[in-house]
């Protein structure tokens, strides 16, 4: 009947966050229960009570509403909204009227108050040594509805749940996207994010008059009172201009209450009744408080999570341990920080939806950028969701990385890298070096996995639109997709391989030299690679992930794409004011590759020389005392010991022949060490976007 509706409420069951429809309810035997829209919220909770035939289902204290949302331009996915009042009851009864033709029915979930008894129960510790990190960072469903079985999936509390997906704050650019520390991990301060004031009286006590400014700022000096006296309180009046509480004891023994009220007049909330201080005593000893909930923990640890998004959950516990001497547990702890992620960085499928927009924004103001999606159908179960196309993967080259890398050693390393949000993923990088051994970010991806396919879409766009000149050698750690992806290049690259020690090999037996002879020597041995490598054994992102894109990879898909955006450009502006401070200093060369030319020719002075070809520039060498010869070309660019030929500088055989004919050693240093073709890599500048939106 159009009067009324059918909900269908969950209770005593779970709640999994992420499946292939969203957030879903789960429980034995769901009620259904027919109530008319004219139902008040306390008939509401009496009906389920009565209907729900247990001896804990004596008292409700908290409902949730499940609800479809759109995504992806039209693609359905289900949230929760708390239902607190009869204000929250009708516009949950607005929006099953507005999707009803998606909907046939209301699904609720619900929990109540525990007894004394259950309250005295010790609750498991999630505070496990062993879970340092999760490959995501919320419960992953396959689409067959099974779910990985692990500690990490115990069912949330209710609260906590809708405290981890709730968001109400927009994205902004956090300080994070642009602090860049390429030698130490430095955590800077963040005072400007303590914003909630407590206001109290000098004995630690409220009093009648103190104003505060929001009701949120009231909650949260209740809350810390609460929590740091050991004390608790339940909640009699929730309005838009009036909070009220009493002690949880009240007419037990304390009198405690406190009534705070919104004066219209002086735009502030102020303290309009107050009986305290508490004089009652907690009956039992916890280790964890009712009121310190997810949202208090993820305003405490704003700052931390701001600085470092994979700061880890036992931090969060210790943090929470300092600040409010309660030890939470691992599962209240890591919900705290999803919700801190999504308040600073966006709400994951918010976040792909601004993804187009971020990057059209980008194309508009640089042109020359680079980006290519490749999206997929989105299907809703088995059926074909018409004019809809769900993300599948992503690349992107910012246009001063494109530049840069014509002035950068030809090697790009490639390597990827998990994501560890909500949603699974890889992060695919190339880098390639400057002439003072700085890594410089080339390309980006963001794809399904680590597959032939992504790889082969990642190395085709590089090729196509950063890597445009022949004879770049690829390194990488040879990764199976790689080598397929590879394979499939048409001989667009040039694969070289970073080999193991010989000699450690030979130690162990025959048969492991006998393994490796059978390799092809230009994979693994420095002095057959053709010269592609540049002097470089094996890959070193590691170096750029941790500097470059440090936390990136635990947040939502359009502030990682920002964080790469922001962080270059600190970058590249901190090694132009470099390198043009070097050049005005009067260096010739790059620093490292100076220690290193200093270095060799002071090895030069016991070296005796036989000239062979002086038009040819053709000698030999004897080291002394040890009598070892060497044959040098120098028009060549060749010397017997490698290094000529291998870092592109002077050896020391070619500074005591150049000493010898009175030559001049720089003309056998590659431009790339320069610092005029240092300086060039960091030529091109980033460009502000201000609003994408505008």
């Amino acid at each position: 009947m159009s009067d009324r509706v059918l909900l269908k409420v969950y209770y005593f069951g779970q709640i999994l966050l992420q499946t292939s429809e969203g957030v879903k309810f789960i429980c034995e035997n769901p009620l259904d229960v027919v109530i008319p829209f004219i139902i008040s919220f306390e008939e509401l909770k009496g009906v389920i009570c009565e209907k729900i035939d247990s001896e804990r289902a004596r008292k409700i204290s908290c409902i949730l509403y499940r609800y479809p949302l759109q995504v992806f331009g039209g693609f359905i996915q289900f949230q929760t909204k708390y239902v607190t009042d009869e204000a929250s009851m009708q516009e949950m009864f607005s929006m099953y009227i507005e999707n009803r033709t998606q909907i046939s029915f209301i699904e609720l979930y619900v929990e109540f108050e525990q007894s004394e008894a259950d309250r005295n129960i010790v609750r498991e510790d999630y505070n496990s040594d062993s879970e340092e990190e999760f490959k995501s960072n919320y419960e992953f469903v396959g689409p067959n509805g099974d779910e990985d079985q692990g500690e990490e999936n115990t069912a949330p509390d209710v609260t906590e749940v809708a405290n981890a997906l709730a968001n109400e704050v927009p994205f902004e650019e956090p300080s994070f996207m642009r602090v860049l520390d390429l030698e130490a991990m430095h955590v800077p301060e963040f005072p400007e994010y303590m914003t909630a004031e407590i206001l109290i009286v000098a004995d630690g006590e409220f009093a009648v008059g103190i104003e505060f400014s929001s009701r949120e700022a009231v909650i949260k000096a209740i809350k810390d009172y609460t929590i740091r006296r050991s004390v608790d309180y339940r909640v009699y009046e929730s309005e838009p201009l009036t909070f009220y509480a009493k002690c949880t004891l009240y007419g037990s023994g304390c009198d405690w209450l406190i009534r705070v009220s919104m004066i219209s007049r002086k735009y502030c909330w102020v303290i309009r009744r107050y009986y305290g201080s508490h004089t009652c005593t907690r009956a039992t000893i916890s280790q964890d408080h009712s009121k310190l909930d997810s949202i208090t923990i993820a305003e405490a640890i704003k700052q931390l999570v701001e600085a470092d998004p994979s700061l880890k959950v036992k931090s969060v516990i210790a943090e929470v341990q300092s600040k409010f001497n309660y030890t939470v547990s691992y599962q209240k702890a890591w919900l705290a920080k999803q919700r801190a992620v999504e308040k600073i960085f966006g709400v994951w499928e918010a976040s792909f939806e601004a993804l187009p927009i971020w990057f059209e924004a980008m194309c508009h103001k640089e042109p020359s950028v680079v980006v290519h999606f490749e999206t997929m159908p989105a299907y809703q179960g088995d059926e074909l969701v018409g004019d809809i196309q769900v993300l599948h993967r992503v690349f992107w080259s910012y246009y001063p990385c494109i530049r840069a890398f014509r002035h950068c050693k030809p090697i790009v390393q490639v390597d990827g890298t998990h994501l560890y949000g909500k949603y699974k993923g890889c992060l695919l990088v190339a880098v390639s070096q400057d002439g003072n051994n700085n890594i410089v970010p080339i390309a980006f991806a963001i794809v399904e996995g680590e597959t032939s396919d992504a790889w082969h879409f990642f190395l085709s766009n590089l090729r196509q639109h950063v890597v445009t000149r022949d004879g770049v050698g690829l390194i990488s750690d040879r990764h199976e997709s790689i080598n397929a992806a590879v394979e499939r290049s048409n001989g667009a690259w040039i694969f070289e391989y970073g080999a193991g020690v010989y000699q450690r090999l030979r130690e162990r037996g025959e048969a492991y030299t006998n393994w490796l002879n059978r390799i092809p020597r230009e994979q693994y041995a420095l002095a057959f690679d053709g010269e592609y490598r540049w002097g470089h054994m094996t890959t070193n992102l590691v170096k750029c992930i941790n500097s470059v894109l440090k936390g990136a990879r635990n947040l939502p898909i359009t502030a990682l794409v920002k964080a790469t955006f922001y962080r270059l450009n600190e970058l590249f502006t901190r090694k132009r004011v470099e390198a043009e401070a070097r050049i005005n200093a009067g260096h010739v060369f790059s620093e490292v590759v100076t220690s290193k030319l200093h270095a060799n020719q002071l090895a030069s002075g016991n070296i005796q020389v036989s000239c062979f070809d002086r038009q040819n520039e053709v000698f030999e060498v004897r080291e002394m005392p040890s009598g070892l010869e060497f044959a040098v070309d120098l028009r060549g660019l060749r010397c017997d010991c490698g290094e000529f030929q291998v870092d592109r500088i002077s050896c020391r055989h070619v500074f005591a022949c150049c000493a010898n004919q009175r030559l001049d050693w720089k003309l056998y240093v590659h431009d790339v060490y320069k610092m005029d073709q240092v300086r060039r890599v960091y030529r091109a500048r980033f460009r502000p976007l201000g609003n994408p939106t505008t």
